[in-house]
């Protein structure tokens, strides 16, 4: 239940912060003729219809191009810097168990010790 309110709560005030960012609102406070503060707030609701047929225009684009990405695979330029480190090499005479992938380094010595800790003799 505390979870609940506590994510309220957090909507809640990101919400007033975000609104309070875009111009959604302003709040202005003015004296009064007999000495008491007096606090007016202004909503403007045209100005939160547009942001968020903006925001949700922009999600929909997001959401496409990602879905085009899947289908058709990633693009080559969309691709990051390691996509040829993880991608396997083609290399048909050393497609065994691995699946076309190339250990990094040196081959390991003739008699290695596995990760149990028992020597394992290499061919």
């Amino acid at each position: 239940m505390r979870n609940i309110l506590a994510l309220v709560g957090a909507a809640t005030v990101a919400f007033l912060a975000v609104g309070w960012y875009l111009g959604w609102y302003q709040v202005s406070s003015k004296p009064n003729q007999a000495g008491t503060q007096s606090v007016q707030v202004d909503i403007n609701p045209d100005k939160i219809t547009g942001d968020v047929k903006k925001g949700v225009e922009k999600g929909s684009e997001i959401v496409g191009s990602i879905r085009e990405i899947r289908k058709d695979g990633p693009a080559t330029k969309e691709a990051g810097p390691a996509t040829n480190f993880f991608t396997p090499t083609s290399i048909e005479k050393d497609k065994g168990s691995s699946g076309g992938w190339k250990p990094i380094g040196n081959d390991p010595p003739k008699n290695s010790i596995d990760s149990f800790g028992s020597r394992v003799p290499r061919n």
